[in-house]
């Protein structure tokens, strides 16, 4: 006499919590993604924090997106800001956009990116998404004027 399908999902996300517990995060992952309607918010959440204390930043948001529970904004800025700090420039980029980072963070990314004439073309990039925030009302009234 087997399990109906409904009991089989929920004994799933009991293992899968348990597995969590214990540490087998990827175990665990696959257990909740399985049954992801199933899985509470506070399972999904202890799962982001516990792949995020490994820096696992790629499960920890894909979690986030299935789950349903807030990106963990600020240890990302902060992981950004150590990276900056590294001038690991790549890093820091990335997790600037995953923590959706102020506009004081990108600043010192362009500021430093500036100070070397080999990442030209990057700063200006940034600089035109996230520290330009519109045309200036001299550049609109030249256009409409041709």
């Amino acid at each position: 006499m087997g399990l109906k399908p409904m009991h089989a999902g929920h004994s799933t996300v009991l293992i899968g919590h348990r597995y969590l517990e214990r540490g087998f995060l990827d175990v665990a992952m696959r257990l909740f993604v399985r049954h992801a309607a199933l899985v509470e918010k506070r399972d999904w959440a202890l799962l982001v924090e516990r792949l995020m204390d490994r820096q696992r930043i790629v499960d920890a948001i894909r979690v986030c997106e299935i789950g349903g529970v807030p990106v963990p904004r600020a240890q990302l800025l902060a992981l950004g800001d150590g990276s900056l700090q590294r001038k690991n420039f790549e890093a820091a980029i990335r997790l600037y956009e995953l923590g959706d980072a102020d506009r004081e963070r990108w600043a010192r990314v362009v500021d430093l990116l500036s100070a070397r004439p080999d990442q030209e073309r990057r700063a200006i990039a940034l600089a035109e998404r996230y520290l330009v925030s519109e045309v200036p009302e001299v550049e609109l009234r030249l256009a409409a004027a041709n």
